[in-house]
């Protein structure tokens, strides 16, 4: 397996506010990472390279982490990094009401357990189509859930950015924990939002499986592509071919 991790700043925005990385720990096992951090002055930079920064410590320290383990370890360590963010934002006038997103994936063998808070996604991607793992923590996802507008209107929707859950504002956070089987899949995605909303899901799903390129190749298309429709935000995800995808 050959993740890759990829981000640009985008045409828009001076500084780049997400993180992330692809991390090992002490028997190889391997988590993905992608913060998308918000706040005045540097303060979603800060947010957003702390939470991947703590997550990286703590897993590389770690031996083989149990299939079964895995839901509680991703829980207590996100509250945990939770915990000590807000403490941060409280004790420092300049990062008040600081925070970010996450999105982070364990991987297994044929299986991956996902943890989320905000809007950062995940995906499997194959030929027949672009499933997304997560749910959006966004009051725009609440009127999709409740039937108010389609997901093709919340898209273009004018409140969509707004996040209803993300790390460091509250004390206590729970992430949402999904597990999946990989075996039919090609990729995996993690992306801020600054990938899937200025691109459909469509055209992002295109991009990966039509590229007859390397993984660059795709990971280069796809920040090309956003900048070419304008996109007003950073960009980062990491592209993970399973078995049969490129590398």
């Amino acid at each position: 397996m050959e993740a890759r991790f990829f981000t640009d700043v985008g045409q828009f925005r001076e500084q780049n506010e997400d993180a992330g990385g692809i991390y090992t720990n002490q028997t190889g096992q391997i988590l993905l990472v992608i913060c998308d951090g918000m706040g005045g002055h540097a303060a979603g930079e800060v947010a957003s390279q702390f939470v991947n920064d703590s997550l990286r410590d703590r897993f590389e320290q770690e031996n083989y982490i149990e299939y079964e383990q895995a839901e509680d370890w991703l829980k207590a360590n996100l509250a945990d990094i939770n915990r000590q963010l807000y403490n941060e934002s409280m004790s420092n006038d300049l990062y008040k009401g600081m925070g970010t997103t996450c999105v982070c994936v364990l991987i297994y063998e044929k299986d991956i357990v996902v943890a989320n808070i905000g809007d950062s996604r995940a995906y499997l991607v194959n030929n027949r189509e672009m499933m997304q793992l997560t749910n959006d923590h966004t009051f725009v996802n609440h009127l999709v859930s409740i039937g108010e507008i389609t997901k093709e209107e919340a898209f273009t929707h004018p409140q969509k950015n707004i996040i209803t859950k993300v790390m460091g504002t509250d004390k206590r956070v729970k992430a949402d924990v999904f597990y999946y089987q990989t075996k039919y899949y090609d990729y995996l995605l993690l992306n801020s939002d600054g990938l899937t909303d200025y691109l459909h899901e469509d055209d992002v799903q295109k991009l990966i499986m039509t590229n007859d390129g390397t993984i660059e190749d795709i990971g280069f298309s796809l920040i090309d592509s956003t900048i070419e429709i304008e996109g007003k935000d950073n960009i980062s995800f990491i592209l993970c071919p399973f078995e049969g995808g490129k590398i």
